[in-house]
């Protein structure tokens, strides 16, 4: 009995001191504030106090060769977990990123014109093109990211994704993602390349049709945008293009005058979008922005096209680890539904980090 007892210890003593050879840390952070947004549709208004926080969990370590190994957790309001991942970064090579929740290699697409509080689009009601980017792309894939290089004076830097099924259903510990009814496997690549005061960058992603499906999808799914920015002192300006086919068929002709849906409606989107920001200090910051989105049915001109049109003004006052946010962003016609009321949401948030 007692040399099954030194054989434990000695088990367990040789996994410590093995663990051990990995430093490593963990470390805990978040914000937590409180909301007020006031939203119009029409002469209808509703009005509602809320609150936010998010913690953060996050761990690194360094191996013996000098590349280290990151992880991190998001947990949201609710008490849900909003994103997951795991990165090895391998110095010069590069890093590579597997997770759930992150937005893939399209989160870096995802409205990169300046602002001061959020993404225009995020106040609105509706999903937009320029917040689809690499959609199905975000959950069980793997994510390359590479490092910044010098090219004759400019910072050049891509990354690449591989998706095996674009259900984007979160994947767990040796998980599989659930299948898709359309969709088959999908792959991205974007690229970003600074000089100066001067951005510009593209992305594309595309998704495979799932052949051994009888759904309505009879083309792959294809999304890609491109940017330019300029910054000079205080201010910046952006504009940013995108496109977006679901490869649907459709077989009876979608009315201008009808709401329609990313990844139900047949059909083309197209977004282009502009802002300039200023920082009136280092504590205090403005914006203005402008998007539209035009939804073409591709029907040789039997429906015309809807656009939506949504503009926000925003600012942001920071003072220590508590900030003062606000937006108000209009939009006309959303669901690119002609019929459709303006929609108006106005928001303040008080916000502390910690």
């Amino acid at each position: 009995m007692n040399t099954f007892k030194k054989i434990g210890l000695t088990a367990l003593g040789t996994t410590l001191v093995a663990s051990s050879a990995y430093a490593g840390e963990l470390s805990v952070s978040g914000d937590a504030g409180y909301t007020w947004s006031s939203e119009s549709v029409g002469v209808t208004s509703t009005d509602g106090v809320g609150y936010n926080h998010d913690v953060s969990f996050s761990g690194s370590g360094e191996l013996d060769n000098g590349w280290t190994v990151a992880t991190g957790l998001t947990i949201t309001e609710d008490s849900s977990l909003s994103s997951s991942n795991v990165k090895l970064t391998m110095g010069s090579i590069g890093s590579i990123q597997v997770g759930n929740g992150t937005g893939g290699t399209g989160a870096s697409f995802d409205g990169v014109t300046p602002y001061a509080y959020e993404e225009n689009h995020d106040g609105m009601k509706t999903s937009t093109v320029i917040d689809n980017m690499g959609a199905g792309l975000g959950n069980g894939g793997i994510d390359y990211y590479s490092p910044a290089m010098d090219i004759m004076g400019a910072s050049v830097d891509f990354m690449l994704n591989y998706t095996p099924e674009a259900s984007g259903t979160a994947v767990g510990e040796g998980g599989v993602s659930t299948a898709h009814a359309t969709y088959a496997s999908g792959q991205a690549a974007g690229v970003n390349v600074a000089y100066g005061g001067i951005k510009v960058g593209a992305y594309v992603a595309e998704i495979s049709s799932d052949a051994g499906t009888s759904g309505s999808r009879d083309e792959d799914r294809l999304d890609a945008t491109w940017y330019a920015k300029y910054t000079a002192g205080p201010v910046s300006i952006g504009y940013q293009i995108a496109y977006l086919d679901e490869g649907l068929t459709g077989a009876a002709a979608t009315a201008s005058t009808s709401a329609k849906t990313i990844g139900t409606a047949n059909g083309q989107f197209d977004s282009e979008m502009m802002s300039i920001a200023f920082n009136v200090n280092d504590s205090f910051s403005v914006s203005w922005s402008e998007l539209t989105e035009t939804y073409d049915e591709q029907d040789m001109g039997t429906v015309a096209d809807a656009d939506m049109d949504s503009t926000s003004i925003q600012f942001a006052y920071t003072m220590g680890s508590m900030s003062i946010k606000g937006y108000q962003t209009d939009t006309d016609n959303p669901g690119w539904d002609t019929d459709a009321k303006s929609d108006e949401v106005t928001e303040i948030a008080v916000n502390f980090a910690f």
